[in-house]
Protein backbone atom coordinates (compact mmCIF):
# COMPACT_ATOMS: atom_id res chain seq x y z
CA UNK A 1 0.00 0.00 0.00
CA UNK A 2 1.01 3.70 -0.61
CA UNK A 3 0.74 6.73 1.37
CA UNK A 4 -1.24 9.85 0.47
CA UNK A 5 1.89 11.94 0.19
CA UNK A 6 0.03 15.55 -0.31
CA UNK A 7 -2.44 15.16 2.53
CA UNK A 8 0.46 13.54 5.08
CA UNK A 9 2.49 16.63 4.34
CA UNK A 10 -0.14 18.81 4.43
CA UNK A 11 -1.10 17.41 8.15
CA UNK A 12 2.32 17.32 9.26
CA UNK A 13 2.52 21.28 7.97
CA UNK A 14 -0.69 22.34 10.04
CA UNK A 15 0.55 19.82 12.83
CA UNK A 16 3.36 22.20 13.48
CA UNK A 17 1.19 25.10 13.89
CA UNK A 18 -1.23 23.08 16.43
CA UNK A 19 -3.93 23.70 13.46
CA UNK A 20 -5.28 20.75 11.35
CA UNK A 21 -8.29 21.57 9.09
CA UNK A 22 -11.32 19.31 9.77
CA UNK A 23 -11.48 18.44 5.83
CA UNK A 24 -7.83 17.19 5.48
CA UNK A 25 -7.99 15.89 8.76
CA UNK A 26 -11.15 13.59 7.80
CA UNK A 27 -10.21 12.61 4.48
CA UNK A 28 -7.24 11.46 5.82
CA UNK A 29 -8.27 9.43 8.27
CA UNK A 30 -10.91 7.73 5.64
CA UNK A 31 -8.01 7.05 3.75
CA UNK A 32 -5.95 5.53 6.12
CA UNK A 33 -8.68 3.57 7.57
CA UNK A 34 -9.17 1.82 3.99
CA UNK A 35 -5.48 1.21 4.16
CA UNK A 36 -6.48 -0.54 7.37
CA UNK A 37 -9.33 -2.47 5.81
CA UNK A 38 -7.30 -3.58 2.85
CA UNK A 39 -4.44 -5.23 4.84
CA UNK A 40 -7.11 -6.81 6.80
CA UNK A 41 -8.72 -8.26 3.82
CA UNK A 42 -11.86 -6.06 3.64
CA UNK A 43 -11.68 -5.21 0.15
CA UNK A 44 -15.21 -3.88 -0.17
CA UNK A 45 -15.01 -1.76 2.90
CA UNK A 46 -11.20 -0.50 1.54
CA UNK A 47 -13.27 0.98 -1.31
CA UNK A 48 -15.95 2.61 0.45
CA UNK A 49 -12.96 4.47 2.05
CA UNK A 50 -11.37 5.43 -1.04
CA UNK A 51 -14.88 6.16 -2.90
CA UNK A 52 -15.77 8.62 -0.30
CA UNK A 53 -12.37 10.91 -0.51
CA UNK A 54 -12.36 10.68 -4.69
CA UNK A 55 -16.38 11.95 -3.67
CA UNK A 56 -14.70 14.98 -1.33
CA UNK A 57 -12.75 16.36 -4.51
CA UNK A 58 -9.86 14.68 -3.44
CA UNK A 59 -7.54 12.60 -5.68
CA UNK A 60 -3.87 11.66 -5.96
CA UNK A 61 -1.78 8.64 -7.36
CA UNK A 62 -1.87 6.87 -4.43
CA UNK A 63 -5.44 6.62 -4.29
CA UNK A 64 -5.97 5.48 -7.38
CA UNK A 65 -3.95 2.90 -7.31
CA UNK A 66 -5.22 1.56 -3.80
CA UNK A 67 -8.38 1.67 -5.54
CA UNK A 68 -7.15 -0.36 -8.51
CA UNK A 69 -5.97 -2.90 -5.78
CA UNK A 70 -9.19 -3.07 -3.90
CA UNK A 71 -10.97 -3.05 -7.09
CA UNK A 72 -9.02 -6.00 -8.48
CA UNK A 73 -9.28 -8.09 -5.40
CA UNK A 74 -13.49 -7.95 -5.20
CA UNK A 75 -12.85 -9.25 -8.99
CA UNK A 76 -14.09 -5.59 -10.27
CA UNK A 77 -11.92 -6.12 -13.43
CA UNK A 78 -12.99 -2.78 -15.46
CA UNK A 79 -12.57 -0.36 -12.72
CA UNK A 80 -9.40 -1.96 -11.84
CA UNK A 81 -8.24 -1.15 -14.74
CA UNK A 82 -9.63 2.46 -14.79
CA UNK A 83 -8.24 3.29 -11.73
CA UNK A 84 -4.75 2.38 -12.40
CA UNK A 85 -4.85 4.12 -15.80
CA UNK A 86 -6.21 7.03 -13.80
CA UNK A 87 -3.22 6.53 -11.57
CA UNK A 88 -0.73 6.55 -14.21
CA UNK A 89 -2.36 9.66 -15.58
CA UNK A 90 -0.66 11.21 -12.91
CA UNK A 91 2.26 9.92 -12.25
CA UNK A 92 3.15 8.34 -15.93
CA UNK A 93 6.71 6.76 -14.62
CA UNK A 94 5.56 4.85 -11.58
CA UNK A 95 6.93 0.87 -12.07
CA UNK A 96 4.43 -0.40 -9.10
CA UNK A 97 1.10 1.29 -11.55
CA UNK A 98 2.77 0.17 -14.88
CA UNK A 99 3.27 -3.49 -13.25
CA UNK A 100 -0.17 -3.86 -11.88
CA UNK A 101 -1.85 -2.20 -15.01
CA UNK A 102 -0.04 -4.71 -16.73
CA UNK A 103 -1.48 -7.59 -15.08
CA UNK A 104 -5.01 -6.47 -15.23
CA UNK A 105 -4.75 -5.95 -18.87
CA UNK A 106 -3.31 -9.51 -19.10
CA UNK A 107 -6.46 -11.54 -17.99
CA UNK A 108 -9.03 -9.30 -19.64
CA UNK A 109 -11.20 -11.01 -21.87
CA UNK A 110 -10.30 -9.14 -25.30
CA UNK A 111 -5.97 -9.58 -26.72
CA UNK A 112 -5.50 -6.07 -28.73
CA UNK A 113 -2.37 -6.47 -30.51
CA UNK A 114 -2.07 -2.14 -30.62
CA UNK A 115 -0.47 -0.95 -34.22
CA UNK A 116 3.40 -0.39 -34.30
CA UNK A 117 4.87 3.17 -33.66
CA UNK A 118 7.61 4.72 -35.88
CA UNK A 119 10.42 4.90 -33.30
CA UNK A 120 10.44 9.17 -33.20
CA UNK A 121 6.58 8.73 -32.27
CA UNK A 122 7.60 6.43 -29.43
CA UNK A 123 10.44 8.71 -28.14
CA UNK A 124 8.50 11.83 -27.98
CA UNK A 125 5.47 9.86 -26.05
CA UNK A 126 8.19 8.72 -23.73
CA UNK A 127 9.85 12.18 -23.27
CA UNK A 128 6.14 14.10 -23.03
CA UNK A 129 5.15 11.66 -20.40
CA UNK A 130 8.34 10.91 -18.56
CA UNK A 131 7.50 13.59 -15.29
CA UNK A 132 4.26 13.74 -13.85
CA UNK A 133 2.35 16.78 -14.80
CA UNK A 134 2.67 19.06 -11.98
CA UNK A 135 6.89 18.44 -11.77
CA UNK A 136 6.82 19.09 -15.27
CA UNK A 137 5.00 22.73 -14.48
CA UNK A 138 7.24 23.56 -11.64
CA UNK A 139 10.62 22.79 -13.62
CA UNK A 140 8.66 25.64 -16.45
CA UNK A 141 8.59 27.95 -13.53
CA UNK A 142 11.95 27.60 -11.75
CA UNK A 143 13.57 27.57 -14.91
CA UNK A 144 11.61 30.58 -16.05
CA UNK A 145 12.54 32.20 -12.87
CA UNK A 146 16.18 31.51 -13.20
CA UNK A 147 16.69 32.97 -16.71
CA UNK A 148 14.49 36.26 -15.46
CA UNK A 149 17.05 36.44 -12.46
CA UNK A 150 19.95 36.05 -14.57
CA UNK A 151 18.90 38.46 -17.29
CA UNK A 152 18.25 41.13 -14.16
CA UNK A 153 21.89 39.85 -12.78
CA UNK A 154 23.51 40.42 -16.27
CA UNK A 155 22.13 43.76 -16.29
CA UNK A 156 22.58 45.25 -13.10
CA UNK A 157 26.17 43.66 -12.64
CA UNK A 158 28.59 45.87 -12.95
CA UNK A 159 31.27 43.19 -12.70
CA UNK A 160 32.33 41.42 -15.47
CA UNK A 161 33.09 38.09 -13.91
CA UNK A 162 29.40 38.10 -12.75
CA UNK A 163 28.05 39.06 -16.03
CA UNK A 164 29.60 36.53 -17.95
CA UNK A 165 28.12 33.88 -14.87
CA UNK A 166 25.00 35.64 -15.17
CA UNK A 167 24.49 35.38 -18.94
CA UNK A 168 25.50 31.46 -18.70
CA UNK A 169 23.08 31.24 -16.16
CA UNK A 170 20.14 32.84 -17.84
CA UNK A 171 21.55 31.55 -21.39
CA UNK A 172 21.08 27.68 -20.03
CA UNK A 173 17.74 28.16 -17.83
CA UNK A 174 16.18 29.73 -21.19
CA UNK A 175 16.95 26.66 -23.01
CA UNK A 176 15.28 24.66 -20.33
CA UNK A 177 12.46 27.00 -20.36
CA UNK A 178 12.38 26.43 -24.25
CA UNK A 179 12.46 22.69 -24.16
CA UNK A 180 10.33 22.01 -21.02
CA UNK A 181 7.82 24.62 -22.35
CA UNK A 182 7.08 22.98 -24.94
CA UNK A 183 6.89 19.43 -23.29
CA UNK A 184 3.79 21.04 -21.30
CA UNK A 185 2.34 22.56 -24.11
CA UNK A 186 2.47 19.72 -25.83
CA UNK A 187 0.99 17.31 -22.56
CA UNK A 188 -1.60 20.07 -22.40
CA UNK A 189 -2.66 20.70 -26.22
CA UNK A 190 -2.23 17.14 -27.40
CA UNK A 191 -2.31 14.28 -24.66
CA UNK A 192 -4.38 15.75 -22.26
CA UNK A 193 -7.36 16.61 -24.92
CA UNK A 194 -6.65 12.84 -26.49
CA UNK A 195 -9.90 10.96 -24.76
CA UNK A 196 -9.66 7.66 -23.75
CA UNK A 197 -11.91 5.26 -21.91
CA UNK A 198 -12.27 1.53 -20.41
CA UNK A 199 -15.29 -0.68 -21.35
CA UNK A 200 -16.89 -1.57 -18.18
CA UNK A 201 -20.25 -3.44 -19.46
CA UNK A 202 -19.25 -7.73 -19.75
CA UNK A 203 -19.26 -7.41 -23.52
CA UNK A 204 -20.52 -4.46 -26.08
CA UNK A 205 -21.53 -5.05 -29.42
CA UNK A 206 -19.51 -2.64 -31.64
CA UNK A 207 -21.32 -0.98 -34.34
CA UNK A 208 -20.82 0.24 -37.78
CA UNK A 209 -23.62 2.98 -37.22
CA UNK A 210 -24.66 4.89 -34.27
CA UNK A 211 -27.96 2.27 -33.89
CA UNK A 212 -28.38 -0.72 -32.29
CA UNK A 213 -29.40 -3.09 -34.93
CA UNK A 214 -28.25 -6.64 -35.39
CA UNK A 215 -26.91 -6.55 -38.35
CA UNK A 216 -24.68 -3.58 -38.16
CA UNK A 217 -22.70 -5.34 -35.76
CA UNK A 218 -19.34 -5.42 -36.46
CA UNK A 219 -17.70 -6.98 -33.72
CA UNK A 220 -17.50 -7.26 -29.72
CA UNK A 221 -15.46 -6.17 -27.17
CA UNK A 222 -15.64 -6.61 -23.52
CA UNK A 223 -14.92 -5.42 -19.95
CA UNK A 224 -11.39 -4.20 -19.37
CA UNK A 225 -10.72 -2.90 -22.99
CA UNK A 226 -9.31 0.16 -23.69
CA UNK A 227 -10.48 2.45 -26.42
CA UNK A 228 -10.40 5.99 -27.86
CA UNK A 229 -13.32 8.55 -28.28
CA UNK A 230 -13.83 10.03 -31.31
CA UNK A 231 -16.87 11.61 -32.52
CA UNK A 232 -19.99 11.38 -30.32
CA UNK A 233 -24.06 11.95 -30.66
CA UNK A 234 -26.68 11.55 -28.70
CA UNK A 235 -26.35 8.11 -26.43
CA UNK A 236 -23.48 6.52 -28.93
CA UNK A 237 -19.62 7.38 -29.19
CA UNK A 238 -17.47 6.18 -32.03
CA UNK A 239 -14.34 4.63 -30.78
CA UNK A 240 -11.32 3.55 -31.78
CA UNK A 241 -9.20 0.65 -30.73
CA UNK A 242 -5.95 0.06 -29.88
CA UNK A 243 -5.37 -1.93 -33.13
CA UNK A 244 -7.41 0.45 -35.21
CA UNK A 245 -10.50 -0.97 -35.55
CA UNK A 246 -13.60 1.40 -35.18
CA UNK A 247 -17.40 1.39 -34.41
CA UNK A 248 -19.70 2.89 -32.39
CA UNK A 249 -20.79 1.88 -28.67
CA UNK A 250 -23.24 3.14 -26.71
CA UNK A 251 -22.16 5.81 -24.39
CA UNK A 252 -23.05 4.14 -20.68
CA UNK A 253 -21.15 1.07 -21.74
CA UNK A 254 -17.61 2.68 -20.65
CA UNK A 255 -16.00 5.58 -18.71
CA UNK A 256 -13.31 8.12 -19.65
CA UNK A 257 -9.69 8.10 -18.09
Amino acid sequence: MKLNFRTTVLGLCFLGLGLIPGPIRGQDELYQQGNQRYQEGDFAGALENYQAVLQAGFESADLYYNLGNAYFKTGNLGRSILSYERALRLRPADPDIQANLELARSIKTDEIEPLPRFWVFSVVSWWVNLLPRRGLALVVLLSYLLAAGGLCARILSRRENLARRATWLAGGASVVLVLMGATLLAREEVVAKTRWAIVLSGEVAVQSAPSAEDDLTLFHIHEGTKVRLDQVTEGWSEVVLEDGRVGWVPTGTFETI
